[in-house]
């Protein structure tokens, strides 16, 4: 009869070190939040921050880059007033390198795999001009509508410094050579769903995007 009750004892002594140590630990993992679809960055070489949106298994920044390159980069117009939207236009050889450490300069696969998720190239071009909308975009996997002028059409500033196309086109550059003297850009129009590849002379001007490296 001792037996049984210290068999029974035991039992529930068990029991009760098993929840003391699981329940804990069962409410630490509930507890612990989800791996956020958007946030900000702080580029630690001029405190400039940039959004950024997780889209798939990527994570894009939804700013153009600000990151001043010496005789490398520049303002639309080298007017300041329109790099808080638009970034600065940058040479191809300049866009190489231009993004912070643990981001870079998107590749051609990089920018296919982005417009397949999207709708492939005939859809794509306005969703990828509405992840400027951060939020929205960030919690329903849906574009928005652009209010005003999407970031991304940034214009061109041509070889000889004249600038043309601000509000109404733009284009990205894209990693990697093509040829000495051309390089590939991504590009995107106002009011359309279509995004296109390009090639232009690798001194014009053209906004950097950086992808988060995996």
């Amino acid at each position: 009869m001792k037996n049984l009750h210290f068999a029974k004892f035991a039992w529930v002594t068990m029991l009760m070190v098993v929840s003391l140590y699981f329940i804990p630990v069962l409410l630490m993992a509930q507890a612990k939040p989800a791996t956020p679809a958007s946030s900000t960055y702080t580029d630690s070489r001029d405190s400039q921050v940039y959004n950024w949106v997780k889209v798939g298994n990527q994570v894009w920044m939804t700013d153009n880059l600000r990151f001043n390159v010496p005789a490398g980069s520049w303002a639309y117009n080298n007017d300041s007033v329109n790099l808080p939207t638009f970034g600065r236009l940058y040479t191809w050889k300049s866009a190489q390198t231009a993004c912070p450490k643990g981001w870079h300069l998107a590749s051609d696969k990089e920018w296919n795999v982005l417009i397949q998720s999207l709708g492939g190239s005939n859809e794509a071009g306005m969703k990828i001009q509405t992840m400027d909308t951060i939020g929205k975009f960030a919690e329903t996997g849906k574009p928005a509508a652009i209010s005003g002028s999407s970031k991304l059409l940034t214009g061109v500033r041509h070889p000889d410094g004249s600038c043309i196309g601000i509000n109404l086109w733009g284009g990205c550059w894209i990693a990697g050579k093509v040829k000495d003297t051309v390089g590939s850009n991504i590009l995107f129009a106002h009011g359309t769903k279509d995004v296109t590849i390009s090639t232009n002379d690798k001194n014009a001007g053209f906004a950097v995007r950086c992808i988060r490296n995996k």
